[in-house]
């Protein structure tokens, strides 16, 4: 009676281990490099997630997989992410989901990707997001640096709007975006406005007309601008010039009251404040005799330096 005891115990320790569940694996599992939008020196970046799906069941599956951006780090928000330099002094961008910058990447707004893996096959592919810096910012040069945590790297379930890190044979992942830039004591040239002169329908002796040129420097720093003398100057005469080569002369002036003439190779300085600053440009036409009918144009190289 012990022996027979005894081999029910062995036969049930067996049934015990062969009945013990194995651990559940998802039959599409993606994962994702750690991604960085590095600025550099500019206002404008370009990122990319790479990531890689694997598919390990013997039948084709398709999903759509989504990006979802993560929490900004101190001291941004989900409303304006922030860099953070040395002193602290902080830096504010944003990360758009288009080249344009009309589309934020925020927590409404995922990146999307329809994917397809044969059976017990692998695909690869990239989210691409844009980065930009507002100009204007009273930031000192430096180095900025800035994390998405948790940027979730799902699935995209039948009916929802909702990324998913797991769902039903399924596996995502989370990364870190990294945010970085360099704040150097460099000034940029913004919009040119051009200087339109218009028709000329009747004789007049001078045709008066203004355009402006933009920059942007950091606060203090100084700048000049310089105004070359267009394509067809003679001596110290700007000229317009037509498809015939007629030409009418004109003139550049600092202040509207046209005293003030930017001579060729002229220049102007000032102090940068950080945000945009605009210098205008007068410009009339001195007319001593009807020109030929035609269409009059030069163009003048603006140099800005600092």
């Amino acid at each position: 009676m012990a022996c027979r005891c005894l081999w029910l115990a062995i036969i049930g320790a067996i049934l015990a281990i062969l009945l013990v569940p194995q651990e559940a694996k998802a039959n599409a599992f993606c994962q994702a490099d750690q991604p960085t939008l590095d600025f550099g020196s500019a206002l404008t970046a370009r990122g990319t997630i790479n990531w890689t799906c694997t598919n390990f069941d013997p039948t084709p599956v398709a999903f759509t997989l989504c990006a979802a951006i993560g929490t900004p780090s101190y001291p941004g928000t989900p409303q304006q992410p922030k860099m953070i330099g040395s002193s602290p002094i902080f830096l504010d961008f944003n990360v758009y989901v288009d080249s344009a910058g009309n589309e934020l990447w925020d927590s409404s707004t995922l990146l999307t990707a329809n994917v397809a893996i044969a059976a017990n096959g692998r695909t690869s592919g990239t989210f691409t997001y844009y980065g930009r810096i507002p100009p204007g910012q009273a930031a000192p040069p430096g180095s900025y640096s800035a994390f998405f945590y948790n940027t979730l790297i799902g699935i995209l379930t039948t009916g929802t709007s909702i990324c998913q890190r797991n769902a039903p044979d399924f596996s995502g992942i989370d990364v870190t975006l990294s945010v970085r830039a360099t704040l150097i004591e460099a000034c940029t040239l913004g919009t040119i406005g051009d200087i339109d002169f218009g028709e000329l329908a009747g004789f007049r002796d001078q045709i008066d007309a203004a355009g402006s040129v933009q920059l942007v420097c950091p606060p203090n720093r100084g700048w000049t601008l310089s105004f070359d003398g267009g394509r067809h100057a003679a001596g110290t005469e700007r000229r317009m010039q037509d498809a015939d080569g007629n030409l009418v002369p004109y003139r550049l002036y600092r202040d509207a009251a046209r005293t003030d003439t930017f001579a060729i190779d002229g220049s102007v300085t000032g102090a940068g404040t950080g945000a945009a600053q605009t210098v205008p440009v007068y410009g009339p036409v001195e007319i001593g005799a009807l020109p030929p009918v035609g269409q009059y144009s030069d163009f003048v190289v603006v140099t800005l330096g600092f």
